[in-house]
């Protein structure tokens, strides 16, 4: 469920995402603030302010530990990721994961094909959501470009090198 920036009852509303871990969003004064927390432990913060003619939000990717401490200063966890033994069995040893460019990526206008994704990471690009946009399974000619959030798939011990070479 996607709150609407009118709603301001401040309720907590909680959406799940199959196969990559729980959304939950808060409508502020100012705007919207969604957290996308992954089975990996990486969490997705994305602030979305009500004026103006952009409605882009800004992101920020945290660590686990990052998150936690944050989470420590604002009081409050609502969900912790599932293990990791529990997602493999889940999904057959196998870990989907959406990973967020940042304008600092090491693969920021680069295509996946020059990326080497699967030679050099071990795990494969199965979407990329842009904009309004999603590209299902793209083209290894696919240039990713800052704040594409791209889905992913592979064993979870690949995961981190590919956000290494990847997402930085």
């Amino acid at each position: 469920m996607t709150v609407s920036p009118e709603d301001l009852s401040g309720a907590m509303h909680e959406q799940e995402l199959p196969g990559i871990g729980k959304r939950y969003d808060q409508s502020t004064e100012d705007g919207q603030i969604s957290v996308v927390i992954h089975h990996s432990g990486r969490r997705d913060l994305y602030v979305t302010e009500k004026t103006g003619r952009s409605r882009v939000p800004t992101v920020v990717t945290l660590t686990d530990d990052q998150a936690r401490r944050l989470g420590a200063v604002l009081a409050g966890a609502y969900f912790q990721p599932t293990v990791a033994q529990r997602i493999e069995a889940v999904v057959g040893g196998l870990v989907i994961d959406w990973v967020t460019m940042r304008t600092d990526s090491p693969g920021v206008e680069r295509s996946i094909a020059d990326l080497e994704v699967r030679r050099n990471t071990r795990m494969t690009i199965v979407a990329i959501l842009r904009g309004d946009e999603v590209i299902v399974v793209p083209e290894p000619t696919q240039v990713l470009h800052a704040r594409d959030k791209l889905v992913v798939i592979g064993r979870p011990d690949d995961l981190p090198g590919f956000i290494s070479h990847v997402a930085g």
